[in-house]
């Protein structure tokens, strides 16, 4: 199949589904862009499936009905086996499909995005609410996504939380290196309680640390501007009014502008790409400061 779309002479992309059998993460940059690494998702956070009976990457049975938790765990131990070009596939999105809260699914989006796994629409566009436009089109989520650097993140350390009704609880901490010397950290809470989480620029950089001469990074010794990449998420009227067509854009076609009506930062991907708008500073891919 590769030598055959590569044979077309035109730019297609090849995504590869074996549900990570046979470990095609040391394998398939070879021969396709992407590669499924665990069995299908489903509309659900954490809840334990005995169809997808793995919680390791090294699975014997792939199955399906797997939770985000669960494929962010097998993803876990693999993030450097991606590079640009050439991705883990966590599979499709299930963002709308009604299985989750509106916290879980901006989770479900982020972690996606920032693991460069292909973001791929797993809801019916014709039904969709405001709320779920508002996730799908976060322009400073989608520029992680696209972050021309192309390096997966990965997780820096994980924690037991308390557990929720299927017995699952936890909290874990992402980090990811983005062009121009930038970092995108995701701290996660899988815990069954509202739960304030810290961590440190220690903790964030552990593993440059662990190669540097003295034991600390030199950006362990830096100040960090933070940027909250959800500080202008689209409110429910600016979205509902962009699904019945009512929605504007500046004169000029900017790429980046601020909703003259709200706070809500949007981005014209087609007036500027993300690597474009990342190297001009676009305010609308840098979130909230």
């Amino acid at each position: 199949m590769s030598k055959a779309l590569n044979a077309t002479g035109r730019p297609i992309l090849y995504s590869m589904c074996n549900w990570g059998e046979d470990y095609p993460w040391n394998w398939a940059q070879t021969i396709a862009n992407s590669w499924r690494i665990s069995g299908d998702v489903y509309d659900s956070f954490s809840r334990p499936d005995s169809q997808c009976p793995c919680t390791s990457y090294d699975c014997p049975l792939a199955g399906f009905h797997c939770s985000v938790l669960n494929i962010l765990n097998k993803a876990a131990p693999i993030p450097s086996k991606a590079q640009p070009g050439a991705w883990n596939d966590l599979d499709m999105l299930e963002v709308g499909n009604g299985g989750m809260s509106d916290s879980e699914y901006v989770l479900h989006f982020s972690l996606w995005a920032i693991l460069k796994s292909p973001l791929i629409i797993g809801t019916d566009v014709r039904n969709m609410t405001p709320a779920t436009l508002a996730i799908y089109s976060n322009p400073a989520v989608l520029a992680v996504s696209q972050d021309p650097m192309g390096t997966s993140a990965y997780r820096v350390w994980t924690r037991p939380a308390a557990t929720d009704e299927y017995g699952q609880g936890e909290i874990q901490c992402w980090v990811g290196a983005l062009a121009g010397g930038d970092f995108v950290v995701a701290l996660l809470n899988a815990g069954n309680t509202n739960t304030t989480i810290n961590t440190t620029l220690e903790q964030i950089f552990v593993i440059p640390s662990a190669t540097s001469a003295n034991g600390l990074a030199p950006p362990v010794l830096q100040s960090w501007d933070v940027h909250d990449l959800w500080g202008y998420r689209m409110d429910d009227a600016t979205a509902n009014a962009v699904l019945k067509g009512n929605g504007t854009t500046p004169n000029g076609g900017a790429a980046g502008y601020m909703d003259a009506t709200n706070s809500t930062m949007r981005y014209n991907a087609t007036e500027m790409s993300y690597a474009q708008g990342l190297k001009s500073g676009e305010k609308a891919l840098l979130g909230k400061k």
